[in-house]
């Protein structure tokens, strides 16, 4: 279910646990399901943060969110709303580097019409992650 809010809204409690909740699970369901630490999962977005354009003195915020160190106010969710006006920087990443989480969809849906964005959620400029490929048991034991 897509929730609706419009522009002029200021965010809730509820929207901002909302969205915390996706990005949280979202970052640990990827990390899990490509078998990746969570060290090198949070390289990978700080990373792929940078490279979509999100200003490197917010890395530390997002960081601490992620990881469930800091949480997120209504207020601190409004003004990343504001900074970052056409898409959701943590949003595109995760849901470029997998596609397969659907609360973090839902959220990345969310987003996208909230911002008034059309685009689709994944960036071609991240590659997603590779699909792991099943190990078969051996077959001689």
């Amino acid at each position: 279910m897509i929730r609706s809010i419009s522009k002029e809204k200021i965010l809730s409690e509820k929207d901002t646990t909302f969205f915390l909740r996706g990005v949280t699970i979202g970052f640990r369901y990827i990390a899990r399901r490509h078998q990746i630490t969570p060290s090198i999962m949070w390289e990978i977005v700080s990373d792929g943060l940078l490279k979509v354009g999100m200003h490197a003195d917010d890395l530390e915020d997002v960081e601490y969110m992620v990881f469930g160190w800091r949480g997120l106010t209504p207020e601190m969710l409004e003004r990343y709303r504001w900074r970052y006006p056409d898409r959701c920087p943590l949003l595109d990443v995760l849901c470029t580097l997998d596609e397969t989480c659907e609360i973090l969809n839902e959220v990345q849906e969310w987003m996208l019409k909230l911002k008034g964005s059309k685009n689709s959620r994944r960036l071609d400029l991240l590659p997603a992650l590779p699909e792991l490929v099943a190990v078969r048991p051996d077959q001689h034991s």
